[in-house]
């Protein structure tokens, strides 16, 4: 574990629990683009990094895992909390291995490095506890890790094939995922020279949206905007950096190129008429010089024109007088709280609103105890949704909602 701790590649984020570490991980990972390590305890310690791993794996984010194991001689043998996290993690992982003496460590822990930053994922070592317990090899090799993703660039063919294909289509869109990370500059100087709408899928939108004047929003579930309408009615549709999941949200009658560095994405998710294998980035700017610039921007402004009118409508359902919507707008509900009020004077609980939250506290004394009611505290006067009950019992039913101590609203 000193080893592991004092290896300068990794960083670490402290916290309580596994599930947290592996979520902690992955953003950090995502957020710095440096190698992240989290870790978790034998049984269901580690059991608890799976969900964090997976989102971590998915979204390509350099994290190391470490995943504590049983005594080594009590494996396989149905120990107390047995698990076998070098098997349970193959699918979340591009590398997955069980430490068996000391001697490995070092080595099995920068292939597990490697792995991790040279591939984008996750890599777990799985680690028994007496050997964790012995001490690190006296002589352990240096290996350098690789700091730098290299660049890679299409051949002259694939290019040359791309440039025909955009010259010879009036209308061109492109779609952007988080492979066109660093490529933000590329992306509008091929949209603005050939006239494209440029929408993006969720991964790509932070990289992508901003200062984009080509910007016609978001397509997939959680979709807006006029992305779907531009990636359907082009002549050509090119996929940049995007393992876009959505396949039904493509289009099927439309010649599709992709760009993406990495070769098992390409035409995954749809036909293409055009691979091409290469860094998005130095794609384009080998891209650029060679197309010819359209004049025609009829397609370009028609997208833009539907994506504003198709923003107005959002603004006005979620902004516009939401006070006034019937049925009444989520975000303004009077929805108070769902526990039941009190019966008797020695309760804990007192009244609250869910969008003003709860009023300030008393205690019942005097004759308000006696009489088997508690003094009632005054509703905050930013709540409009309901005045203050004069007794426990009346929680609710002088509120908007109508609620009662049985059904409370």
């Amino acid at each position: 574990m000193d080893a592991v701790r004092r290896n300068p590649a990794i960083d670490w984020v402290h916290v309580r629990h596994e599930e947290t570490a592996a979520f902690a991980a992955g953003a950090e990972a995502q957020i710095t683009g440096k190698l992240t390590a989290c870790a978790g305890s034998c049984g269901p310690g580690n059991l608890h990094l799976i969900n964090g791993l997976y989102d971590a794996h998915r979204s390509m984010a350099p994290v190391l895992a470490l995943a504590s194991q049983i005594p080594s001689g009590e494996i396989g043998l149905g120990y107390f909390q047995e698990t076998h996290p070098d098997r349970l993690f193959q699918e979340c992982s591009h590398y997955c291995e069980l430490i068996s003496s000391p001697q490995q460590m070092p080595r099995v822990l920068n292939t597990a490095v490697q792995h991790a930053i040279g591939r984008s994922g996750v890599s777990v070592v799985a680690l028994p506890g007496d050997i964790a317990g012995q001490p690190a090899p006296k002589e352990a090799p240096e290996t350098a890790l690789v700091t730098a993703r290299p660049t890679v660039r299409p051949g002259d063919e694939e290019i040359d094939r791309l440039v025909e294909l955009i010259d010879g289509a009036g209308k061109v869109t492109l779609f952007c995922g988080s492979g066109t990370a660093g490529a933000h500059a590329e992306v509008m100087e091929l949209a603005g020279k050939i006239k494209s709408p440029v929408g993006h899928a969720l991964r790509g939108k932070e990289f992508i949206q901003y200062d984009n004047p080509y910007d016609v929003g978001m397509s997939g579930l959680l979709g807006y905007g006029a992305a779907y309408e531009a990636t359907h009615e082009c002549d050509l549709l090119i996929l940049i950096g995007t393992d876009f999941p959505y396949n039904a949200f493509l289009p099927d009658d439309v010649k599709i190129a992709q760009i993406d560095v990495r070769p098992e994405n390409l035409g995954r998710r749809s036909k293409l008429d055009l691979a091409v294998w290469g860094d998005a980035r130095e794609t384009l700017r080998c891209l650029i010089p060679r197309v010819k610039e359209k004049k025609n921007r009829k397609f370009l402004d028609r997208m833009l024109k539907k994506h504003a009118d198709a923003l107005e409508g959002v603004v006005k359902a979620y902004t516009r007088k939401v006070d006034k919507h019937v049925p009444i707008h989520p975000s303004t509900s009077p929805r108070c709280s769902t526990r039941p009020p009190p019966t008797t004077p020695s309760s804990p609980w007192t009244p609250g609103c869910a969008t003003c939250g709860p009023p300030a506290t008393s205690r019942p004394t005097g004759g308000a105890a006696s009489s088997g009611r508690s003094r009632t505290a005054r509703w905050p006067t930013r709540c409009r949704w309901r005045s203050a009950p004069s007794s426990p019992t009346a929680v609710g039913r002088s509120s908007p909602c109508r609620g009662t101590a049985a059904s409370p609203c």
